[in-house]
């Protein structure tokens, strides 16, 4: 079957769902966010981004890094606010990683707590109840320090500026970000951090990266959730193990409208936030002993669900080599869709929108 093939006949799935899963969940109504990484490549200002948003009647946006402002004066900030209020949109803020130690620390930018501390007062300006923020990616599972080591590491950053978040009644948004925590690890994180001022910021296409089903590591950080990020994604067994895409929203088969609808009930008051990012294959060679290195945290019982998902699926090609511009053009259309398709998830659900 060809990638247009199956992306058709996963929209029709999508579409057949209600009889599947329909049924009225009383509540509060689904906070349907936009995380602007998902058009981070337009070019556009944070005022065009916002007005994109609006466009597409989105009534929050979160700037999950700082560059997507632009300038990060005060000033500029309190324009930025402004526009946002105008258009009727409410903002969460974020940033990088927060480990010193972390392959993906800008050691540039001033220590974490520094860093940390300026995107409190970031919040405070645009009116974001959370900072955004993660440890670092899959790669520190394979530094010469331990990832141990680089949580340890993380946690004494967090101590050190705990009394400034508590104080402003912000709190810090940790991720599941880019194969880094496993759901178990990053609860147990947030309980030692103090569960009072710290959450998580669930992203649902990560776990698949530290060998996760999606549903089952919502199951242990939802309850400490304070944002979303939601992303598709479709998972395949091959030759040396399982392979993943992550896709256009509605089209995977990971048992997405079930994330949304669990998240609800777990979390009604955080924002989902859609973080459309559809990219290469990605493999893990399961299969290969050596793989494991760094992810002995992973049982045999963690991994059955995922193993089952992958059963489901058959191999994707990977997204042919495109121009900058053309790029750039799919990206948007793949904002566009997910908006689209997770609209119709929520509506096959039962629920309604804020």
């Amino acid at each position: 079957m060809h990638r247009r093939q199956f992306l058709a006949t996963t929209a029709s799935l999508t579409a057949a769902a209600p009889e599947a899963l329909a049924q009225s969940i009383p509540g509060a109504p689904i906070k349907l966010g936009l995380d602007l990484f998902s058009v981070r490549d337009q070019g556009w200002s944070a005022f065009e981004m916002l007005d994109y948003a609006a466009r597409q009647k989105v009534k929050y946006v979160q700037f999950s890094v700082t560059r997507f402002y632009g300038p990060q004066d005060p000033a500029h900030l309190h324009k930025v606010r402004a526009h946002a209020d105008a258009l009727g949109i409410k903002l969460e803020t974020g940033m990088d990683s927060i480990c010193p130690s972390s392959t993906r620390f800008p050691k540039d930018d001033g220590t974490a707590e520094q860093q940390l501390l300026r995107q409190l007062e970031t919040a405070k300006i645009v009116g974001s109840p959370i900072v955004r923020c993660y440890l670092g990616s899959m790669a520190d599972r394979k530094t010469e320090i331990s990832f141990e080591k680089h949580i340890e590491n993380m946690l004494g950053v967090l101590k050190n500026v705990r009394s400034r978040f508590v104080d402003a009644g912000v709190k810090v948004g940790i991720e599941n970000h880019a194969g880094d925590f496993r759901a178990k690890r990053l609860r147990m994180v947030i309980e030692e951090a103090g569960k009072d001022w710290t959450g998580v910021t669930f992203d649902s296409g990560n776990p698949c990266w530290t060998m996760e089903d999606p549903l089952g590591a919502l199951e242990y950080v939802g309850p400490y959730g304070v944002t979303a990020h939601l992303r598709d994604s479709y998972v395949w067994q091959d030759d040396k193990g399982i392979a993943v895409q992550w896709i256009r929203f509605g089209q995977g088969n990971v048992r997405i409208a079930e994330v949304v609808r669990r998240l609800q009930e777990l979390r009604p008051d955080i924002v989902m936030n859609l973080e459309t990012i559809c990219i290469g294959n990605r493999s893990f060679p399961l299969k290969q002993p050596d793989f494991w290195k760094g992810y002995e945290d992973v049982t045999a019982q963690d991994l059955v669900p995922l193993l089952a998902r992958a059963e489901t699926g058959f191999p994707l090609p990977d997204p042919p080599k495109r121009s900058k511009e053309e790029a750039a053009r799919v990206q948007l259309e793949d904002s566009d869709v997910s908006i689209d398709g997770f609209r119709k998830i929520i509506k096959s659900l039962g629920l309604r929108e804020a």
